[in-house]
């Protein structure tokens, strides 16, 4: 894929573009015609990248803190947000569905599931209250809502929290299981975060998202369902390396996961059209890995996830958005600002053994993977 836009350097907080070889403090920048070139795993060109190099690397850092803001820095992270989002378009993976006759909970989009579902608040000795009612919550409002605790006898006259901070007791309904299906695949999307590599120095992760309405666990040994829960947000992790080439990708997998490389071990990561990783979605949980199979994902190998061919095969490039920092949205998608769970709150006897499996989850920008 060519691309089409030519470098740009920031100064005074813009964008400006270059269309030639220059120096700049040390920098040199290069247009798309001269730009250092993208190879994917196996060191074919797939085409110029317009990237700003320095001695160190050529990823698309801004050098000076200062100028990580608007409108070059959207999200403030420091990566040059145009630069950013290609590279989000160009490695997100092919997501490969089990067959419906194995899975029948597919995956959404976050506004798809707000309008479908009730904001409520579980209160530990008392009645859960209702916040927003089905088709009152969205993006707009997720993030701001409030509710006074009680103080005794249910009465709401104690400290009030806010939805916008870690706080699980905030959480999101369906009102039935038919939200459970998930949407049509033409809705599906991916949601995308960038940052600077904790894996590899100079890189860049791109940590690819998927939010399915439920989680529905296939193996009945798996403590009797306790893995079921709705609101099931599910992660890939491309690494790039300092030349913006394909490194590796951390599959996740129930709370935790296991990093592969193009060239390394039988299951290694295959691509399709040179850049896009393969991942397939276990059946029920969802959880992912690189390669059709049985899965053992406990310590003893007793407890397997199970992952088939023959289903729906997402490119997620299609409908990938980039969500940008939680502290500052990109592209309108501030339900990463929200700190409650996206699903109903399960078994409280699991809760306090440190359980959490048959709740709902935190949203991406809350867990710890997050940062990491």
């Amino acid at each position: 894929m060519q691309m089409s836009h030519s470098i740009g350097v920031i100064v005074a907080g813009w964008v400006l573009p270059i269309v030639f070889s220059s120096v700049l403090a040390g920098t040199t920048v290069r247009d798309h015609r001269s730009a250092p070139v993208v190879r994917d795993h196996r060191g074919q060109s797939v085409g110029a990248q317009p990237v700003v190099r320095d001695q160190r690397s050529s990823v698309i850092f801004i050098r000076n803190h200062n100028r990580c803001r608007p409108p070059a820095d959207i999200d403030r992270d420091c990566l040059l947000d145009r630069d950013e989002d290609e590279l989000v378009r160009r490695f997100a993976p092919e997501v490969r569905l089990a067959p419906v006759s194995k899975d029948r909970n597919r995956p959404a989009n976050v506004d798809w599931y707000l309008r479908r579902v009730h904001m409520r608040f579980d209160h530990k000795s008392c009645k859960d209250h209702q916040i927003l009612g089905r088709g009152k919550v969205s993006q707009a409002n997720i993030h701001r809502q409030s509710h006074k605790l009680n103080k005794s006898l249910c009465r709401h006259k104690d400290k009030r929290v806010y939805s916008r901070s870690a706080d699980k007791r905030f959480f999101l309904q369906p009102p039935d299981n038919r939200v459970h299906l998930g949407a049509k695949a033409s809705q599906w999307k991916a949601y995308a975060h960038a940052k600077p590599s904790t894996f590899f120095k100079g890189g860049v992760d791109i940590q690819y998202w998927f939010f399915y309405p439920f989680n529905n666990s296939p193996d009945p040994r798996v403590a009797m369902g306790t893995f079921n829960h709705e609101g099931d947000w599910e992660l890939v992790t491309v690494t790039l390396d300092a030349g913006l080439q394909f490194h590796s990708a951390l599959y996740a997998a129930h709370n935790g996961g296991k990093r592969f490389y193009p060239y390394k071990g039988k299951r290694r990561i295959r691509f399709v059209d040179m850049t896009h990783a393969i991942v397939y979605s276990a059946a029920g949980s969802h959880a992912s890995y690189p390669a059709a199979g049985t899965w053992p994902f406990d310590l003893k190998g007793t407890l397997k996830d199970h992952v088939y061919e023959g289903g729906p095969r997402w490119q997620t490039w299609k409908s990938v958005v980039n969500v940008g920092e939680r502290s500052y949205p990109m592209n309108g998608q501030t339900f990463i600002q929200y700190g409650g769970r996206w699903g109903e709150v399960g078994s409280r006897a699991l809760r306090a053994v440190g359980i959490e499996d048959t709740s709902g989850p935190m949203g991406p920008a809350f867990q710890k993977s997050w940062s990491r």
